[in-house]
């Protein structure tokens, strides 16, 4: 039984490599999140915490996103001196009445090592020794306005969101390690887990405080609790993949079996806690793929004592009981019940979970295709492939975004400082840190490129060797989107030839393991990739893929704009009237530029080029390729106006106004606000 569920459990996913996979993607987007605030002049760091960067979830599994975003402007001191004056101080204080774990946040002045006199914030509160305590609600009203256009603020325990699939905790960060945590490096164990190396790992992690009282407490309000996420983190990723398995499989019994009967209160969290402790307490040789149940049934007994004692130990901190404020006594009886229960008939209801069809695959005298594991393996990787570039995408959109507001000197200005900084994280920063750099210095470059051409363009220059240069080094962002650029600046210069050669290459490039990547808000998404690009992202690394076999947006801004056909240049003026205004969000930054999916802008570049090269047959082809590309069955994803409006544009250049019209019709009709085609309708009606 246990080789059926552990070939079973590998089929579904469950395996090193899309485990390490799952981790790498939720690792690099931390970091390029973190990058993103280093660019908006935030100091933060983004923590991907949980089952996700963990790698324990499955498709079926549904796991949030859990957020940790750090405040590194504050810092939390246990003794005064630990008081900083370049930051933002509170001292942790305590008494004997406060919960384990908990801690109220008194304010200190950041001059000299003192109390702060006065309230600094609306939600701060006096005490009665005159100490200014910080509330665990102090940012609920800044958060609800830069998010209220997402809907309500959804809390769970500390998580402030506005999604049910991501849960953003932010924390303040502590000058030292809290006394309660060291009894993760002191108290005695046998020694095979943790490994020396992983404690080691983990007493170098950071600790935080979260915004989360006891729920029994008359002052949750003004309570912190401790939080050692990223320590959980290293102790998980020290799993032996036959100890990942029970881990994920409990997660599903969980799912499946206990949380219909006493909710959300017995969490994953519990889970892990029995794991880690029973792995430490059971030798490392029971470990075994032919013994998974049993290893399942120790964790079960694990919590059916602690269920007894009414008593669940913190793994990394002490004096903490998990059960507290989360399951009485009713709800522990009942969870005993249902542990007895699954433990009963050699944990047969493993053959009753539903969830990846995982009893199905237990099945012995069932044959599954050969190609099985391989399909699950592609939903995964189509569920997470998006992920990175998008992040990617929604940086640059950002960056040049800012420059809307400045002009040209300090544009290129910004650009060069953030290719210095770029360049310098390379040298000296971690390996997810220089894969990150190295995932957006190839598009900076790019758009350095264009706007020194953009200059020489406008100028009625020839664009010079060294920008010709710069935009060489920008090739390695992707498949094609750079190299779309480069063909557009040839085209905007007057070097039609030197364009239609260009875009004949990338032409040559598409495949049906290319895959276009947008993640533009507003926008469809295009995620559903196709065979051949999800089994080259099984063949190869995830970012050679992402250079080799992938296309994202083309982006233009505003300093940009005499490298763009003068028809698209409109789509900079998307945002016209007070009603698109009203639709426009934070991270709607996109809409001020210029952004076309690759296809579709390949077409258009060719129609244009050979129109003016004047070859008739070959402009025809191309302006079939791209009516195709608009009108094909099931419709198109990305930017879907924009590919229409320029469509439309073609056939304006046909003489042909009724079909122009047409096509700025159906672009209206798919994308009603922020759509240029308004005004392209607007003008033709005149």
């Amino acid at each position: 039984m246990s080789k059926h569920l552990s070939r079973a459990l590998d089929d579904i996913g469950v395996i090193q490599g899309m485990t390490d996979m799952r981790r790498h993607i939720h690792l690099l987007f931390e970091t390029l999140a973190t990058m993103e605030g280093k660019f908006r002049g935030e100091n933060g760091t983004v923590y991907i915490v949980g089952s996700q960067s963990e790698g324990t979830t499955t498709i079926d599994m549904d796991s949030d996103t859990d957020q940790l975003i750090i405040y590194n402007d504050y810092l939390v001191v246990f003794d005064w001196a630990e008081w900083d004056q370049e930051k933002i101080i509170f001292l942790a204080i305590k008494d004997n009445t406060t919960p384990p774990q908990l801690y109220y946040l008194q304010r200190l002045r950041h001059d000299l090592p003192l109390k702060m006199d006065q309230p600094v914030n609306p939600t701060d509160e006096v005490d009665d020794e005159g100490r200014v305590l910080v509330s665990n609600k102090w940012d609920d009203n800044q958060l609800w306005k830069s998010f209220k256009h997402i809907g309500p603020m959804i809390s769970h325990g500390p998580s402030k969101s506005f999604s049910d699939k991501v849960d953003m905790v932010y924390a303040f960060p502590c000058a030292s390690m809290p006394v309660e945590c060291e009894f993760l490096f002191r108290r005695p164990r046998p020694g095979h887990y943790p490994k020396p190396e992983t404690l080691e790992r983990a007493r170098r992690c950071r600790t935080f405080l979260v915004p989360q009282g006891h729920p029994f407490s008359e002052h949750k309000h003004l309570q912190w609790r401790i939080s050692t996420s990223l320590m959980e983190r290293f102790l998980v990723f020290d799993f032996t993949s036959e100890q990942q398995h029970v881990y994920v499989l409990l997660k599903m019994i969980r799912k499946c079996f206990i949380e219909p009967v006493v909710g959300d209160d017995f969490s994953t969290f519990h889970i892990k806690t029995a794991v880690m402790f029973t792995i430490e307490s059971c030798q490392p040789y029971i470990w075994s793929r032919d013994n998974i149940i049993a290893c399942a049934v120790h964790c079960l007994n694990t919590l059916s004592r602690w269920i007894r004692m009414g008593y669940c130990p913190h793994f990394t901190t002490y004096g903490v009981n998990l059960f507290h404020g989360k399951l009485d006594k009713r709800k522990l009886n009942k969870l005993e019940d249902v542990i007895t229960q699954i433990k009963s008939h050699n944990m047969w209801c493993i053959y009753q979970i539903e969830m990846d069809m995982l009893g199905f695959h237990m099945l012995p005298d069932i044959r599954l295709l050969e190609d099985n594991r391989h399909s699950n393996q592609r939903r995964i990787l189509n569920d997470k492939l998006h992920i990175i570039p998008g992040q990617v995408l929604y940086i640059m959109s950002f960056l040049m975004s800012a420059s809307r507001q400045q002009n040209i000197y300090e544009a290129l200005n910004g650009i060069i400082g953030h290719l210095q900084h770029l360049h310098f994280i390379q040298n000296s920063g971690s390996s997810l840190e220089c894969e990150a750099a190295s995932l957006l210095l190839p598009h900076l470059y790019g758009s350095l490129a264009s706007t020194l051409a953009s200059c020489c363009i406008a100028r009625q220059l020839p664009v010079k060797l060294f920008v010709i240069n710069l935009y060489k080094l920008s090739f390695q962002s992707d498949l094609m989107s750079t190299k779309l650029k480069y063909a557009s600046m040839l085209y905007c210069s007057g070097q039609c030839a030197a364009a239609a050669q260009l875009l004949s290459h990338c032409e040559g490039l598409l495949g049906p393991d290319v895959h276009h990547y947008c993640t533009c808000h507003g926008r469809p998404l295009t995620q559903n990739q196709s065979y051949a690009h999800l089994e080259a992202g099984l063949d190869g690394n995830i970012m050679e893929l992402l250079k080799s076999h992938s296309t994202m947006c083309v982006m233009f801004q505003i300093h940009e704009r005499y490298c763009v056909p003068e028809h698209l240049q409109y789509e900079m003026c998307r945002t016209m009237i007070y009603e698109d205004q009203q639709l426009r969000y934070f991270n709607n930054k996109w809409m001020d530029q210029v952004v076309i999916d690759c296809v579709p802008f390949l077409y258009y570049l060719q129609y244009l080029v050979y129109r003016q090269l004047g070859q008739p047959a070959r402009k025809t082809a191309a302006l079939q390729k791209l009516k195709d590309y608009v009108c094909r069955p099931g419709g198109i994803q990305g930017h879907v106006d924009t590919a229409a409006n320029v469509l439309a544009h073609c056939w304006e250049l046909e003489n042909q106004p009724d079909a122009a019209f047409g096509y700025y019709q159906q672009s209206v009709q798919l994308l009603p606000r922020n759509n240029i085609a308004n005004w392209h309708l607007a003008r033709l009606l005149q």
